[in-house]
């Protein structure tokens, strides 16, 4: 089958496993626990209701069900699955959607969503070319999570370091659980990568979800009009800051054609961006926001039982956030720790009460997690030790413009611009939005605060704001934390937005005889500007994210190490991926498969397409997800790259010993290494498991070889 076809289907079967994990444990606990009177409302309501409260309450309980047996994830999940069933169809029968023309457009826009973010991450298979988008840069590694997941369970281990013992997995990886978990109901029809694809739009999903549920349930205006207003909210998600800007300008101006709009600086994500690169970090805010408005409404249930519940299922949202995303779930717990000293300031004794013992209960939660993520790797797995250091630090947010104004690594001086240029950097980054936050604090110094929402909803983005503005994450090159922390900040801005539109003060809405005199007005112009930049900014995005690859095919553009050297990626990764696959017939799933450690971000088709187990997979063996950097450096590249760089001839004994001591099953070698080249290199030698233009894996052990010089021919032998 052709391989875009063969993705969109094993797409469209994982999505539909998913929703056993992302739809099926919130419609179950709406229903059995009556938060937000989940039984009395329409079932669009419960709909929209039941994405968010699966993602937010399913990873904690996945977590504890798969640490203690397999087959309890499948009983209970399995249970939620038949009592949804059981459940929703009478109420369809019943009750019907019964939306107005802004609702179904609202079901329209999800439902673009689901086909635009399933052409946009599968493969384009154009006769023997095939493409992968830009967002795969960072989905390999997930993918690769993923597939180590389903083989080996939780917790699971680093699939990119093997030194002879498997190292424990360093990362937060909640949303790779469901994941894992629809791959194995799938089959060989869901490869980890197509489950993952169909978590992301799950994700966004849960994303549209939690915006119809905070407009209904948080902002002041209730029910009024939710749909509609709901439809401007999610409309919203389209518009961008104004990076179409200084990225136009790149382009044009550097001659050189950018991926994607966030390159230019240290960004703050579109929403196209986070929805189609990052869907933990999505799932984590959904999780995050998701346990905020339970505690919110526990502290409004008059019934004891329903307050109890509520705290419950808002502990366990917040323990889920951080097991999704620890930088997003981070952001919130802080917002929300700055929230309860507010709530103790003002004497909100029952919202302070209610939001610590549902801290309290998230922390407890997150223990096993934690200690197992900080202190449960096997000695032997990390030889040599890890050096320990703070995952964070103190610092302005950086922006493109002083380097170009000053070009001096001098610290203190690029610190001190930065801060001075900050209204320039986030009027840049947010765009739209921007305005929207500045018309929204005008509001409040006129008025002051309306209510303890419009209170909850600042202190969360303040803290979010603080955080991204003047902390920084230390563990790898990317700033992490500052990229996904203003998400917080980012919702609530949409929240707003959706607001004013409605009630007119973007010009927009209402008519003047309907609109308050008594909000402060927007610059029409400048409204209009905003948006439609922003709206260019998400189509720029959107499109090039998806024909990167081939035009860096087609035309000479700027080369990346994660795409290829040359105009041959569409047939090298087609090559590729049928030679994963052949493997995948050829070999066991606990076969170690090895290519080329090279530097950068590895070999990306190794991470897309094998799901087996690598002794290392870039210049570092991917140690910042667990395993000891030290052995990588000292023992395991020293011994693996000799067999791939051909910078002196290798022996079959060399090769036989490699194989050994790493428990090597197969050498995978593609046309731009440099063994490849040398066609008298030990590879011509030896037999090949399979062989392409591109492609020649040798297994080792048991194959005979070719030409082999006096003393006769030796080959590698495994050992698991």
């Amino acid at each position: 089958m052709n391989y875009t076809a063969s993705d969109i289907l094993g797409v469209g079967a994982g999505f539909v496993l998913f929703a056993l994990f992302a739809f099926a444990p919130g419609y179950t606990f709406g229903w059995l626990s009556d938060m937000f009177q989940f039984r009395r409302r329409r079932l669009a309501t419960r709909i929209a209701a039941a994405v968010p409260l699966s993602i937010g309450l399913m990873p904690i309980t996945g977590y504890f069900l798969w640490r203690c047996w397999l087959p309890l994830v499948w009983v209970v999940f399995g249970a939620c699955g038949a009592a949804c069933v059981v459940l929703l169809i009478p109420a369809v029968r019943k009750l019907g959607l019964h939306l107005s023309r802004a609702g179904w457009k609202v079901a329209a826009i999800a439902g673009g969503w689901l086909a635009v973010g399933t052409l946009s991450l599968v493969d384009l298979q154009f006769g023997n070319r095939l493409y992968f988008p830009v967002s795969a840069d960072d989905l390999s590694t997930r993918a690769a999570f993923t597939a180590a997941m389903a083989r080996e369970g939780i917790p699971p281990h680093n699939p990119f370091f093997f030194a002879g013992l498997p190292a424990p997995l360093r990362y937060h990886y909640f949303w790779l659980i469901p994941a894992s978990l629809v791959e194995r109901l799938g089959g060989s029809l869901v490869s980890a990568r197509l489950s993952l694809i169909a978590s992301i739009l799950w994700s966004g999903l849960g994303l549209m979800g939690i915006i119809a549920l905070y407009l209904r349930f948080f902002q002041g205006k209730g029910g009024e009009q939710i749909e509609r207003r709901t439809l401007i909210a999610i409309s919203l998600l389209g518009i961008t800051g104004l990076d179409i800007i200084p990225v136009l300008l790149i382009d044009f101006g550097g001659h050189i054609v950018l991926p994607t709009i966030e390159w230019w600086n240290n960004q703050i994500s579109a929403w196209i961006t986070t929805m189609l690169w990052v869907p933990h970090d999505l799932a984590g805010l959904t999780a995050g926001m998701t346990g905020f408005l339970l505690a919110w409404e526990a502290t409004r249930e008059e019934r004891r039982r329903q307050s109890l519940v509520g705290l419950a299922a808002a502990g366990m949202a917040f323990a889920s956030a951080v097991g999704l995303s620890v930088y997003v779930g981070g952001t919130v717990a802080a917002g929300c720790a700055l929230w309860l000293v507010v709530s103790l300031v003002k004497r909100w004794w029952r919202r302070a009460l209610v939001l610590a013992s549902a801290g309290t209960l998230a922390v407890v939660l997150l223990l096993p997690f934690i200690f197992q993520i900080l202190y449960g790797a096997h000695p032997a797995s990390t030889p040599g030790g890890a050096k320990t250091a703070l995952p964070f630090a103190l610092t302005v947010r950086a922006f493109t413009l002083p380097d170009i104004i000053l070009h001096s690594h001098n610290p203190v001086k690029l610190m001190a611009l930065n801060a001075v240029l900050l209204p320039l950097n986030y009027f840049l980054e947010f765009g739209f939005f921007f305005v929207v936050g500045n018309l929204w604090l005008r509001r409040i110094r006129r008025e002051g605060f309306r209510d303890q929402a419009e209170w909850g909803a600042v202190v969360l983005s303040a803290a979010s704001l603080v955080i991204c503005t003047f902390v920084s994450s230390t563990i790898i090159t990317n700033n992490d934390l500052g990229w996904r922390s203003p998400l917080v900040v980012q919702f609530m801005l949409l929240l707003w937005a959706a607001e004013m539109w409605h009630e007119g003060t973007l010009g927009f809405g209402l008519t003047n005889a309907g609109r308050s005199s008594s909000h402060p007005r927007a610059a029409p112009l400048l409204v209009t500007v905003t948006l439609v930049l922003g709206a260019m900014g998400s189509c720029y995005e959107l499109c090039l994210q998806r024909a990167f690859p081939i035009l860096s095919d087609l035309y000479h553009l700027q080369t990346y190490t994660w795409l290829s050297p040359d105009q041959q990626l569409g047939r090298r990764t087609f090559a590729l991926r049928r030679a994963y696959r052949e493997l995948d017939r050829l070999l066991p799933p606990s076969a170690v498969v090895q290519a080329n450690p090279r530097g950068g971000m590895g070999n990306l088709q190794a991470a897309l397409y094998s799901g087996r187990q690598m002794v290392a997979n870039a210049s570092n063996c991917g140690t910042v997800f667990g395993g000891s950097a030290k052995f990588c450096n000292d023992v395991i590249l020293p011994q693996l790259k000799p067999l791939f760089d051909n910078q002196h001839p290798v022996t079959n004994e060399e090769v036989d010993k490699v194989c050994r001591e790493f428990s090597i099953n197969a050498l995978l070698f593609e046309d731009i290494d440099p063994v490849w080249k040398d066609k008298s290199s030990w590879i011509w030698k030896a037999q090949p498991l399979l062989s392409n233009q591109f492609v020649r894996v040798i297994k080792c052990g048991g194959m005979a070889c070719r030409g082999a010089g006096p003393g006769g021919c030796r080959t590698p032998s495994s050992r698991r």
